[in-house]
């Protein structure tokens, strides 16, 4: 009978209806089981997304410590305002481009004896750079002197002469009209000018040349000629022989002393001791006073 029954109810609509319910709760009992821990999971990734500090995925690199930029660095190395302190490039010795910095202690000894040492120095340089100078000229000149020749002097007209020596004009240039001459007691004509001086005077080249002959002479005495270029000659007389600074060939300059006055010939024994003073161009006199200047 029991066995019928059992047989009848698992034909019956009640038992498919209860195997219904029953699969319907075994599907949702494992839903649930199965959303649980998928829930779980993403809780916890909300709790690692609101925390500031915290690595949100695991397969996330943390992020790297950033770089110091050159201005950190800068100031760094030198410091800041914030730590109270000045750091400030102080040179180690006098000079550098300018010397110390505009603020520097004046009152410091060390820093007064620094400047005090490169005045020194500055000025030992001053004095080693004008003696270079001077000898660089001097050089100059004598190489000058040496490649000086006859045919390479030349003579400025426009400059002209300078006076020989200085004093009064006793004869005057006169080439063409006789002139009285107190010694002689006689007139005649004059081809240089006549120059009032003492003996012992000293006689300077009227320009620069070479000397191209020394002799003496009955009227003029120690006479010296000077080739000055471009046809020009000068001719020195009434010259004491033991003063003469040159000899023939030697280069003189404008302004060297040439001698001294020595007394006169008994040509000019009235008009007293002078310098005898000619210019030739060419061979031919010409008036001194025409090229001597002031």
């Amino acid at each position: 009978m029991k066995k019928h029954s059992l047989a009848e109810f698992l034909k019956s609509k009640s038992f498919y209806v209860l195997l219904g319910i029953g699969a319907l709760a075994i599907i949702a009992i494992t839903v649930v089981t199965l959303n649980q821990p998928s829930s779980n999971k993403e809780d916890n990734y909300l709790a690692d997304l609101n925390e500031p500090n915290e690595v949100a995925d695991n397969n996330v690199k943390p992020t790297e410590t950033p770089s110091t930029t050159p201005s950190d660095t800068t100031k760094n190395e030198t410091g800041s305002m914030d730590d109270g302190k000045d750091v400030a490039a102080v040179p180690t010795e006098p000079g550098g481009n300018d010397g110390y910095l505009e603020n520097d202690p004046v009152d410091d000894p060390n820093y007064a004896n620094a400047v005090a040492e490169k005045n020194e120095t500055d000025k030992a340089n001053q004095t080693a750079d004008a003696k270079k100078d001077t000898e660089k000229d001097a050089a100059v000149t004598e190489e000058t002197e040496q490649v000086m020749t006859l045919e390479t002097l030349y003579f400025d007209v426009d400059k002209g002469l300078s006076w020989p020596i200085n004093g009064d004009v006793l004869l005057k240039y006169s080439p063409d009209q006789v002139i009285y001459f107190k010694t002689l007691e006689q007139f005649r004509t004059n081809p240089a000018l006549i120059i009032d001086a003492k003996i012992g005077a000293e006689v300077n080249s009227a320009a620069t040349g070479i000397i191209t002959s020394i002799k003496k002479v009955d009227e003029t005495g120690v006479t010296v000629t000077v080739n000055i270029g471009s046809g020009y000659s000068l001719i020195y007389g009434q010259m004491e022989k033991d003063s003469l600074k040159f000899k023939v060939g030697d280069v003189v300059n404008k302004g060297d002393v040439l001698g001294t006055v020595a007394k006169p010939t008994m040509y000019y024994s009235v008009e007293g001791s002078n310098l005898y003073f000619m210019v030739e161009k060419d061979n031919d006199t010409v008036d001194p006073l025409t090229l001597l200047k002031k």
